[in-house]
């Protein structure tokens, strides 16, 4: 998957297929956002990108992944 197709993403509710069949949902982040600036781990890497539970959480409920580890992307909307 390219970078820009994911990004669009960000910060939305998502179902993640990943390329080993696990599925993710979650709220898509990445790696270097402010908001994350305390925690290192989840600031310092570089194109990196996980989901946390809520889009104003800061704690990550994912590993981390690459865009190349994406099988498949899709918005959940919630009503």
């Amino acid at each position: 998957m390219k970078r820009s197709d994911l990004e669009q993403y960000l910060g939305k509710f998502v179902e993640i297929k990943i390329f080993n069949g696990d599925i993710v949902k979650g709220y898509l982040q990445k790696t270097g956002d402010e908001k994350f600036k305390n925690d290192l781990n989840l600031y310092l890497p570089k194109n990196l990108y996980f989901v946390t539970a809520t889009s104003d959480s800061i704690v990550c409920i994912s590993w981390l992944f690459r865009t190349s580890y994406v099988k498949s992307i899709k918005e959940i909307i919630n009503i």
